[in-house]
């Protein structure tokens, strides 16, 4: 940590050593590594009212109160019984209405993050 003065303001700098790009240097691409453009998650489309609905509901449920009630039904675990990749391609299935990223299989965002 290292103290840093501007005119008359001080500024803690946690860079641990390592070079930091101010943000008006710093320059987004426009194509990622596999030559395809990045999401625009200022889109307005066709899907984004669903989108955003998706959104203010699960901002509504996180609360305690619904992860006790959610726990408790769930926590049985008496809903099916599957192996891990079982479990994979039956999320494969799922469409997540708030993914605009609907080209890719959800089982590929599942390795990726995994």
């Amino acid at each position: 940590v290292e103290e840093k003065e501007e005119e008359g303001s001080k500024e803690l700098v946690l860079d641990a050593g390592f070079v930091v790009p101010q943000p008006h240097s710093f320059v987004a691409p426009q194509l990622n590594a596999f030559g395809l453009t990045f999401r625009d998650y200022e889109a307005n489309g066709e899907r984004q009212p669903g989108v955003e609905n998706f959104y203010r509901t699960n901002h509504i449920y996180q609360c305690v109160d619904f992860v006790r009630r959610m726990r408790e039904e769930y926590g049985k675990l008496n809903r099916g019984e599957m192996s891990i990749w079982e479990c994979c391609e039956l999320l494969n299935e799922v469409v997540d209405e708030s993914d605009p990223d609907l080209d890719e299989p959800q089982i590929e965002h599942l390795l990726q993050t995994a």
